[in-house]
């Protein structure tokens, strides 16, 4: 019988009506980082790290040793379990297999994922159902009681993502009509910590929108007090929102906030200088740039290794949009448009002349990072820039034609020759690396230092830990 693997409150392993035992706290932040790895390997090093921290002087005595007393027991656990899942050696580490859907953090996060895109593609039902779906795995705090830093971060993630889900529920139900019935479960969660005044302004529109309009401006004045206790201005969304009340204007606000971006590359590596720049770009008063560079030199996920970076710095939402321009079917800028004004909550309008307005209009007020990928024309993409002072925009292409008054353009190449090791290091641990270092320096040159054909011979070599690392930059140097 399948195992599951519950994550979204107490750690808990399920096999039909049947409640496993988890094993010890250590243990249970062993089987936390292979979960979230979705069947990728990890390897010792990062095992290591995630239970107990990167300073190595609180390790046990002999960590290996521990780590692997920890994966001994925890095997002994799934193979109880009737070996549903499983737990591999995996070059210098380990990955577990456990089935699809068998995880409900995982379950989570793709329901999110596919609210998000049904948001895109104008199906506020669909998404509501999603968001709904995902909403109804939780049972309590995440992860709760699991020790070590890395379930520490993941717990953090995912009550961050909790709460943009359940927003971004609860802005369908009013935006759908459904503000009575929402009314005291909104009521409750906005006397709760509300920094983006996300919450408030919900409630307010709720409370207009039953009638109860000194309400909903009361909402406003405890806000703006709260602001001004901290030396605040209240939140952009609930000023405009009190203006509409006050005005009798109010309508559906753009109350969305988009959370698009792919997800980080875990192993990113390298390329410092040039994320440096990056930041500083979108940080400037331009607030846009251009990565630029060959094929598989990695542009999207240094703009996605970016874009994550700043999230904080653009709480009101991060869009994506691949245009595809190195596919045989690119993608129109307008089908971006129409997507990006739906996922802010804003209406498309019938005439296609009127959606840059409408895309502009939506992100007035607000501080959103827009990630334009794959990119050919940039003079075509100009009306999917914000042109607002919050807003920032990141662009990605090969050879991308035409200009951006006022971007930053950042060429990406080859990796430098210690990027490249440490990408080595990363993926096949530093053990292996140091007990090859001249196999390993004759791959990175097999590979011309090229970040795609480095994760393809590091894949390879992942894959059959009893390969040298000589005989694989021999194989990658005869092509």
């Amino acid at each position: 019988m399948t195992l599951h693997f519950r994550t979204l409150g107490p750690l808990r392993i399920r096999q039909g009506d049947t409640e496993n035992p988890v094993g010890r706290p250590q243990q249970q932040a062993v089987l936390v980082a292979l979960l979230a790895a979705r069947g990728g390997p990890l390897t010792t090093g990062q095992l290591l790290r995630a239970v107990w921290g990167e300073d190595e002087d609180l390790w046990p005595a002999r960590p290996k040793r521990a780590l692997a007393t920890h994966v001994y027991r925890l095997r002994q656990l799934l193979a109880a379990g009737g070996g549903a899942a499983a737990l591999h050696q995996a070059g210098q580490g380990y990955r577990l297999d456990a089935a699809a859907g068998t995880v409900d953090m995982h379950c989570f996060d793709d329901a999110v994922q596919a609210a998000a895109t049904a948001r895109q593609q104008g199906d506020p039902d669909g998404a509501h159902a999603l968001l709904t779906r995902g909403l109804d795995l939780w049972y309590g705090s995440a992860l709760d009681g699991v020790p070590g830093p890395f379930a520490e971060r993941v717990r953090h993630r995912l009550e961050a993502s909790r709460t943009a889900a359940l927003e971004a529920r609860l802005a369908l139900d009013v935006a759908r009509g459904r503000h009575a019935e929402v009314l005291p479960e909104l009521a409750a969660l906005a006397e709760g910590p509300d920094p983006s005044g996300q919450l408030q302004s919900l409630l307010m529109l709720a409370l207009s929108r039953s009638g109860r309009r000194d309400e909903a401006l009361a909402v406003y004045e405890r806000a703006r007090g709260q602001a001004e206790e901290l030396g605040l201005d209240p939140a952009p969304e609930l000023v405009r929102l009190q203006r509409q009340i006050t005005d009798g204007t109010a309508a559906a606000p753009a109350v969305c906030r988009p959370r698009h971006l792919p997800a980080d590359t875990v192993d990113f590596t390298g390329r410092a200088e040039e994320a440096a720049l990056l930041v500083r770009a979108l940080e400037s008063a331009a607030r846009t740039a251009v990565v630029h560079g060959p094929a598989g030199t990695g542009k999207t996920a240094l703009a996605v290794h970016v874009a994550h970076r700043l999230r904080d710095a653009h709480p009101d939402g991060q869009l994506y949009g691949d245009l595809k321009a190195s596919h045989a079917a690119p993608v129109r800028p307008a089908r971006i448009l129409a997507a990006f004004v739906r996922a802010l909550g804003g209406e498309v309008p019938e005439d296609e002349t009127d959606l840059a307005a409408a895309y502009q209009d939506a992100l007035d007020g607000r501080r959103v990072l827009v990630v334009l990928d794959d990119v050919q024309d940039l003079d075509g993409i100009r009306p999917l820039l914000p042109r607002h002072p919050g807003c920032a925009a990141l662009v990605t292409g090969r050879t991308p034609a035409g200009l951006l008054p006022g971007a930053r353009p950042v060429a990406l190449g080859a990796f430098s020759a210690d990027d490249a090791l440490g990408l080595l290091v990363r993926t096949l641990g530093a053990a292996r690396v140091a007990a090859e270092p001249d196999a390993a320096r004759a791959l990175a040159e097999a590979c011309r230092c090229h970040p795609a054909l480095l994760r393809t011979a590091a894949a390879r070599a992942a894959a059959r830990p009893h390969w040298s690392l000589a005989s694989v930059a021999e194989r990658m140097g005869r092509g």
